[in-house]
């Protein structure tokens, strides 16, 4: 990852084959580097293989650049497009006022922030490089901030380990990406470089486009991995990734996670796609217990979905087919709340608080809600 801080935007402090740290040069000040729990200092990475082995401290190198003790000049990135036409890829807010997006505007790549909840957006410099947008392209698929001033923007393709998801909370950083033991987990501090890799892996199956959802909550995580099926997981407990067997391993399709706290998850499942359960339909659940357990709700979804989100234990939203469902009884009916396109599916879907969420949905429309998932509504960018 390329390392940027507010005060020397533009300048590279180290160089990863895992994605680039961008800062919010508008931002304010870069708050002081954290420490481990216990108050030590965080170790300095080393370097290591171009596969990583569990437990080394840094992700797959491509090339290092150690980190100057005077930094150079910043450099010129690329110039800021105009948003008109702007098609949205990723979304993150730190804030309900925060936020970014990252997408194109063209064939270009485009960066764009608000800072009054999705009102107005600027232009801002974008990574300079393309979007990743299929196998053989080069470029950045996704975009990730922990604050203000720390944000990631996701590599793929060229040769790196192609990051599948990256996800921040309380002051640290988790990526999954594809390596040598199948999803392997890194993580970080945010406001540096000190990757440490987790001996935990999830294994791929046979199918040909493995993927792998990471979800985090406080300190407690999930990661699950599908290949046409659920393949196996991981959850973080108590700082330290362990094996976690998700559901519907033996459904005969795949999974999404969705969490509004540290004991409460939504997931919904492909049954009978690829064999496995005889009906072929999409299943919600409902965990109470951070995942040991799950209960299948009656309602049945409209759908296959791509996309979940939660904001409490009793409101989801569900990103199936074209469509957007959601549920504010904890799963006992789900209703369409917002109708897409023909022939469109909705790649993602979040909450931000209990009020305020946003939604990707085909062509690259963002869509936002400030009413707890009722409503959802385009936004102008």
């Amino acid at each position: 990852m390329t390392r940027l801080t507010g005060p020397r935007c533009g300048v590279v402090t180290g160089l990863l084959a895992a994605g680039v740290l961008l800062t919010a040069c508008s931002g304010p000040a870069a708050t002081p580097s954290p420490t481990l729990a216990g108050g030590e200092s965080t170790p300095e990475p080393t370097t290591c293989p171009a596969f990583v082995e569990p437990g080394c401290s840094s992700l797959p190198v491509a090339a290092v650049s150690p980190s100057p003790a005077t930094p150079p000049p910043a450099t010129a990135g690329p110039t800021p497009a105009s948003l008109a036409g702007f098609q949205t890829a990723s979304v993150t807010f730190v804030s309900p006022q925060d936020g970014w997006v990252l997408g194109t505007v063209g064939s270009s790549l485009a960066l764009a922030r608000t800072q009054d909840g999705g009102t107005t957006w600027t232009s801002v410099p974008p990574p300079p490089t393309g979007l990743f947008f299929e196998p053989a392209s080069v470029g950045v698929s996704g975009i990730r901030f922990a604050d203000q001033q720390d944000g990631w923007a996701l590599s793929s393709g060229g040769g790196a380990a192609p990051i599948d998801g990256l996800e921040t909370a309380a002051g640290l950083v988790y990526a999954v990406y594809f390596g040598p033991a199948g999803f392997e987990i890194a993580s970080s501090p945010v406001a540096s470089d000190a990757w440490t890799v987790s001996p935990t892996a999830v294994p791929t199956g046979a199918g040909a486009g493995p993927s792998a959802q990471l979800v985090i909550q406080g300190s407690a995580g999930w990661l699950i991995g599908n290949d046409r099926t659920v393949v196996g997981g991981a959850s973080l407990q108590s700082g330290a990734w362990g094996s976690w067997t998700p559901l519907c391993t033996t459904v005969g399709g795949g999974a999404v996670l969705a969490v509004s706290s540290s004991e409460d998850l939504f997931a919904a499942c492909d049954q009978g796609i690829w064999g496995g359960d005889p009906t072929v339909e999409e299943r919600a659940y409902t965990s109470t217990d951070g995942g040991a357990s799950f209960s299948e709700l009656a309602a049945v979804l409209p759908a296959p979905c791509n996309a979940l989100a939660s904001s409490s234990p009793s409101v989801a939203a569900a990103g199936c087919g074209s469509d957007l469902v959601a549920t504010f009884n904890g799963g006992g009916n789900w209703s369409t709340v917002y109708a897409g396109a023909a022939n469109t599916d909705i790649a993602y879907a979040g909450f931000t608080t209990s009020n305020q969420g946003v939604v990707i949905t085909g062509p690259g429309t963002l869509l936002m809600t400030y009413d707890g998932g009722h409503t959802w509504a385009a936004v102008d960018i």
